[in-house]
């Protein structure tokens, strides 16, 4: 087996989304994306004070697929086709926009009113030219569902994809994979992966040896298309995601919550959404 090599190691920023904030992994000024990963962000844990208000207010989306992972805390989905879905810590909540889509998401009124920590990832991911005009559709995966693999000290949470023999529920529109991998100091970790897939890492907490190089909480490695497996060391205790996939390899145009193959199909999105064609949801 080949061993993959370091493309780059970039700083996640710390950034705002309405009233989160959170770490913006990627994209970065250096790091435009890991096809077909568009964008990582990175809620870390927040203290919701008792009567705090946070939500996101109703906004589309359109032509990629949603996925937020909650790591603590409870957090709501609504969306204009109707769904109306809590996730609890460990869950997946997964979200098609295809042709578009409209939702609202953000801690529960419950949880509002009694407080307590939220940590969550939100990750875009593309879609190709011949899946983007899909009708959006929504689904929700229980982190009970989610299999975990257990060597030593090492736990590796299958969120997407397949581990040794365990494969994950979600089931999504293109090949890749999202494995949460929690350490403890002095392990050594390899993921073995598709040599056609673009892969990297990002460090929620902790720190790792990559091929001599550190990484550090907050940052995110991207690896060369060129070997089938990574390895990596534990210098303390960690957590992180590992991920990769097939990339698509075709130009992407982005606005705002819309991405598509070209400025005119943004501009039809934005149409589309403007004369109602992806549903209302009220605020």
């Amino acid at each position: 087996m080949t061993t993959r090599t370091i493309a780059q190691i970039t700083e996640a920023t710390d950034e705002r989304v309405g009233p989160f904030r959170i770490k913006n992994a990627l994209p970065t000024r250096s790091l435009k994306q890991v096809d077909p990963f568009l964008l990582i962000h990175h809620m870390q844990p927040y203290r919701v004070k008792p009567g705090e208000e946070l939500r996101i207010p109703p906004h589309p989306h359109a032509g990629f697929e949603v996925v937020t992972y909650l790591l603590e805390g409870e957090f709501f989905h609504r969306d204009s086709k109707g769904h109306d879905q809590v996730a609890r810590g460990g869950d997946i909540n997964w979200m098609t926009s295809g042709a578009g889509i409209v939702h609202s998401e953000g801690p529960t009124a419950e949880f509002l009113q009694r407080g307590g920590n939220v940590e969550l990832l939100q990750v875009w991911i593309n879609l190709p030219s011949q899946k983007k005009n899909l009708p959006a559709s929504f689904a929700h995966y229980s982190g009970n569902t989610l299999p975990v693999v257990e060597k030593g000290n090492t736990r590796i949470k299958v969120l997407i994809g397949s581990y040794d023999d365990q494969s994950s529920p979600v089931k999504t529109q293109t090949d890749m994979f999202w494995y949460h991998v929690n350490a403890k100091a002095g392990e050594l970790v390899t993921i073995a992966m598709n040599n056609e897939f673009s892969s990297g890492l990002y460090m929620l907490s902790g720190e790792i040896k990559l091929l001599n190089q550190t990484v550090k909480a907050g940052q995110l490695a991207d690896m060369e298309i060129n070997g089938d497996q990574l390895i990596f060391s534990t210098t303390e205790d960690s957590s992180l995601i590992v991920f990769g996939g097939r990339p698509i390899r075709e130009k992407v145009v982005s606005y705002g919550p819309f991405v598509m193959n070209s400025f005119e199909e943004v501009q039809q999105a934005i149409r589309d959404y403007e004369q109602g064609r992806m549903g209302y949801l009220e605020n």
